[in-house]
């Protein structure tokens, strides 16, 4: 039995007669008359008395009537439904996203998707970099917000945006005279970093900048995140280095102060699996590119 028919019986009762049912539907009279000769057929009972006017239903096509606005409201609704999938009105959305990146545009991207499609599912979950990369591969997450690319394959990966980093100084430090602070002097400090598998270029940034300075950098490996680092700066284990975006947060104990000769830098990016992205997913890549890239 075709939709068309039921929605052409509707419009029949809902006019009360061929000739307004046929022209609210742009077909003939005839037209009109043999769709409903089908439908009728189908079903094995009539359902129109032809025999007054304007036209009525029979017993059997005044319930059959009601059962046929409930299945054409119902086939509407999931119509909507599909468009709204393919406009990413609805659906869900995994993000992982590194702790670091939770101060910076990436959150404010996130926050703007939502905005822009309140009916969308975003779920959010803050892990280190290396957990969020197996839970990228593993399908835990659709879409990682990261301080590096990964190396998987089949992903594909866009930079966001670069920041300069800031020294992190334990209050009180005589570096904290100063405005800017160089390389060089960090000499003989204890630079409390993470692990290079958790931010690779950032990792090397930092050391290259110590090598042009003329010094082998006297790292401290630490887990976690720039605020569990400036942590450790306040309990005075060292001095550490944390993004541009971070200046906004100040811990107690700790200052920030701007690095120069060189600058060192880390980079943002955005990773997913194409194949795995539903239009959900593709509208909050697509989202998150161009809030960050443009510096939104």
């Amino acid at each position: 039995m075709e939709t068309r028919r039921l929605e052409a019986f509707v419009a029949l009762v809902d006019a009360g007669g061929f000739r307004q049912a046929a022209d609210e539907l742009f077909i003939t009279q005839p037209a009109l008359s043999q769709q409903i000769a089908r439908l009728e057929k189908d079903v094995g009972v009539q359902l129109i008395d032809r025999t007054t006017r304007p036209i009525t239903t029979t017993e059997a096509g005044r319930e059959f009537y009601f059962r046929c606005r409930n299945v054409l409201d119902s086939m509407r609704e999931i119509s909507q439904l599909l468009e709204d999938a393919r406009e990413a009105h609805f659906g869900r959305v995994r993000i992982g996203v590194v702790p670091a990146m939770l101060f910076a545009s990436p959150a404010r991207a996130i926050r703007s998707f939502q905005s822009h499609f309140p009916e969308a599912e975003v779920l959010v979950r803050s892990l280190a970099t290396s957990t969020l990369i197996e839970e990228l591969e593993q399908g835990s997450v659709d879409v990682a917000v990261l301080l590096t690319r990964p190396d998987l394959k089949d992903v594909s990966a866009v930079d966001l945006f670069s920041e300069d980093y800031m020294v992190c100084l334990p209050s009180g430090h005589p570096l904290e005279a100063y405005d800017e602070v160089s390389f060089g002097q960090l000499r003989g400090e204890r630079l409390i970093q993470g692990p290079r598998a958790a931010n690779p270029m950032g990792f090397d940034s930092v050391v290259a900048a110590c090598m042009n300075a003329g010094f082998s950098p006297r790292s401290v490996n630490a887990y976690g995140s720039y605020l569990d680092h400036a942590g450790l700066v306040s309990a005075g284990m060292g001095v550490s280095f944390a993004p541009e975006s971070f200046e906004a947060i100040q811990p107690n104990g700790v200052v920030y102060r701007k690095l120069v000769k060189p600058r060192a830098s880390m980079t943002a990016s955005v990773s997913w699996y194409p194949r795995r992205l539903d239009s959900v997913g593709r509208a909050f890549v697509e989202h998150c590119i161009a809030e960050c890239t443009s510096g939104g």
